[in-house]
C-alpha cells in the first residue's frame, strides 16, 4: 500500500493506493500508516510537520517538477512549474494518453495546462480562484463584505452579497467556457479534467465538456 499526500494552500489532502490504480481518499490518513510501505508527497505550500513526523518509517518521495519519472510521460515543463499541476497533468496523461489535454485546476488559484498528444507542455494560465476573487473584493474596497462562496449565486444578483457571489462564480464560470471552446477551435480533439476544491461548485454547467475528477493529483501522484 502507497500512502499519497497532496498539500495545498488550503488543506492537506491523502489517500491510498493499492499499487493497481485502486485509490481511495481517506480523511485519517493515520491508521493507514502501519501497512502502508512508502509514501509520495505533494507539497505547495511549506512546513507541515504534523505530515512529515509521522511517516519516519516509511519510504517518503518527495514529488516536484523534477523529478526524474515524470519525463517518461511529460515534457518541456516550465520552470517553477507548480508540483501540483505537474501531477495532475500526469494523471490526465495516464488516463488519456496521446491526445491534447486541457487540465483545470479550481483551487485556491485556477491553473489551466494545455498538454499536447506528445505530451510537452504547451503552455497555460493562473487566475484567481472563488474565495480570492471575493476577499480581493473585500480587500480593497471600504463597503463591499468579505463572503463566504457557499450561498445565491444568480445571474443578476438582487441584493451586494448574491451580486458580489454570483458576479465571481458564473464570471469564472464563462472564463472556463472561454478558455475552454477557444481551445477547441485550435485542438478538435481535446479532452478536458478539471480538478480542484471548486471543481465541483463551477464544472455542473461544463459536464457535456469536462471530466471531473477529485483525484486527478492524486493519480498523478500514484505513477510516482
Amino acid at each position: 500500500m502507497k500512502l499519497l499526500f497532496d498539500i495545498g494552500n488550503t488543506r492537506v489532502k491523502a489517500a491510498i493506493s493499492d499499487n493497481q490504480g485502486r485509490l481511495t481518499p481517506v480523511q485519517d490518513w493515520h491508521e493507514y500508516i502501519p501497512q502502508a510501505t512508502r509514501a509520495v508527497i505533494c507539497n505547495v505550500s511549506g512546513p507541515h510537520p504534523e505530515v512529515y513526523s509521522t511517516l519516519h518509517d516509511l519510504a517518503v518521495t518527495e514529488f516536484g517538477s523534477n523529478h526524474p519519472e515524470i519525463g517518461k510521460w511529460l515534457h518541456d515543463i516550465p520552470q517553477g512549474m507548480g508540483a501540483d499541476r505537474v501531477a495532475a497533468d500526469l494523471g490526465a496523461i495516464s488516463q488519456c494518453p496521446d491526445t491534447p489535454l486541457l487540465v483545470i485546476d479550481a483551487g485556491t488559484c485556477v491553473t489551466y495546462d494545455l498538454i499536447s498528444p506528445e505530451g510537452r507542455v504547451i503552455g497555460g494560465s493562473i487566475t484567481p480562484g472563488i474565495n480570492l476573487r471575493l476577499k480581493a473584493m473585500h480587500d480593497y474596497t471600504a463597503a463591499l463584505p468579505l463572503l463566504d462562496p457557499n450561498g445565491e449565486a444568480p445571474i443578476h444578483g438582487h441584493d451586494t452579497p448574491s451580486a458580489m457571489r454570483g458576479g465571481v462564480i458564473n464570471g469564472l464560470r464563462w472564463e472556463m467556457e472561454g478558455y475552454i471552446r477557444h481551445t477547441l477551435s485550435h485542438y478538435p480533439e481535446l479532452r478536458v479534467f478539471m480538478t480542484g476544491g471548486d471543481a465541483s461548485q463551477i464544472a455542473h454547467d461544463l459536464r457535456d465538456i469536462v471530466t471531473t475528477d477529485p483525484l486527478l493529483v492524486m493519480r498523478g501522484l500514484d505513477l510516482i
